[in-house]
């Protein structure tokens, strides 16, 4: 799936694409790590900008993940 941009989604729709992207797998995610943010920081407060509609999901993801 693909991060909704933030000009043609809802609030709602950002939510629900990082609680889809990054929900917890375990225990049968063998450590993923899909849920772990760096610096142990939740998604929801990593990508809090992206779900408020000031940043686009990638612009954030791309400083996180260089």
């Amino acid at each position: 799936m693909i991060a909704p941009k933030t000009d043609y989604s809802t609030k709602e729709e950002r939510l629900d694409y990082i609680r889809e992207r990054f929900h917890c797998k375990a225990p049968a995610c063998g450590g993923c790590g899909s849920c772990r943010m760096p610096g142990g920081k939740p998604a929801m407060e990593v990508f809090a900008d992206y779900i408020d509609g000031k940043v686009e999901f990638v612009t954030i993801s791309s400083k996180l993940w260089k």
